[in-house]
């Protein structure tokens, strides 16, 4: 199987030889790395460049930063050629900080060959760096219907996907302004645009990365149980998290469909809202604790900026 691997990385020097070794080391697949650089300002594209000997490692450096990681990785496949895409049986996502187990690749293809799925994604191991500590972050919950319209798969670099999907994934791309999306986030994206499309989705209850926890990564630490996780995701809902989002995710939705139905009604008002949250209940979410969880927090005030 060849796999094209695309990395976004932003001052990452600290950690991505690591992350490299890891993807190189991948066994029983045929993988190119593409390292997409942001406009780094540490020693992260020295790091890159011990490779240049290697043909499976490649380097390229953004003109201008695009501004975070989801724009990386979607800037990344707008400025793939289709006809490259294509020479690729798979693509996948990678963090800079990570470390793959040498499995994962492996596990990803042949879990989408044997269901004839489009996208994989799959558990995480999340890795303190500071305690050292290693815990589960469980994302194999049963799909819903409706359950893309507010979460998505998993983390991003979980997912491995077909070339055929990646490319119509481009085309959409091109016509949707995500750069201006508040609280964009690429994983959610990925999953909504396979759902809303119809692709059969492979969800793996192992896990194969090394999810990496350290002091610059935020939205790794979002995903730990904390007090400080809490609070933040409180604070993003207070802010308009699902709001922002449905905002974008609506244009991909037919004009009359149910999906819409329930965006305009969670979007208009605490009531609707609660209507929405009754009716539909544990269709929304995939695990029920975070249901009764998102129950809670979308009772909360939202204070949008104009």
């Amino acid at each position: 199987m060849r796999i094209l691997v695309v990395l976004a990385s932003y001052n990452g020097e600290k950690y991505i030889k690591e992350q490299l070794d890891s993807l190189l080391s991948q066994e029983e697949v045929d993988v190119t790395i593409i390292v997409f650089d942001d406009v780094s300002n540490d020693g992260t594209v020295n790091e890159v460049n011990t490779y240049n000997k290697d043909e499976r490692v490649r380097l390229i450096i953004n003109e201008s930063p695009t501004g975070s990681a989801a724009n990386n990785f979607f800037g990344a496949i707008k400025f793939l050629d289709e006809d490259f895409i294509s020479q690729y049986d798979f693509v996948s996502f990678a963090d800079q900080d990570d470390i793959w187990l040498p499995n994962k690749l492996r596990a990803a293809t042949e879990k989408l060959t044997g269901e004839n799925s489009s996208l994989y994604l799959s558990n995480l191991i999340l890795w303190n760096e500071k305690t050292n500590k290693k815990s589960i972050i469980n994302k194999s919950f049963p799909q819903k219907r409706y359950d893309y319209l507010f979460e998505g798969g998993s983390a991003g670099c979980t997912y491995v996907f077909t070339s055929d999907f990646c490319i119509n994934l481009k085309s959409t791309l091109a016509i949707i302004d995500y750069e201006n999306w508040k609280f964009f986030s690429h994983d959610w994206f990925v999953y909504f645009f396979a759902r809303v499309n119809n692709y059969q989705v492979s969800i793996d209850n192992n896990a194969f990365i090394l999810y990496r926890i350290h002091d610059n990564n935020v939205h790794g630490q979002l995903n730990s149980n904390s007090f400080f996780a809490f609070t933040e995701r409180l604070k993003l809902v207070h802010l308009g998290w699902y709001i922002e989002n449905i905002k974008g995710f609506v244009e991909l939705l037919p004009k009359v469909s149910k999906e819409r139905d329930i965006y305009e009604l969670y979007s208009k008002n605490v009531l609707t809202r609660l209507f929405v949250l009754f009716k539909y209940n544990f269709s929304l979410m995939r695990s029920t604790k975070k249901f009764i969880q998102f129950f809670v927090v979308s009772l909360l005030p939202i204070r949008l900026k104009k």
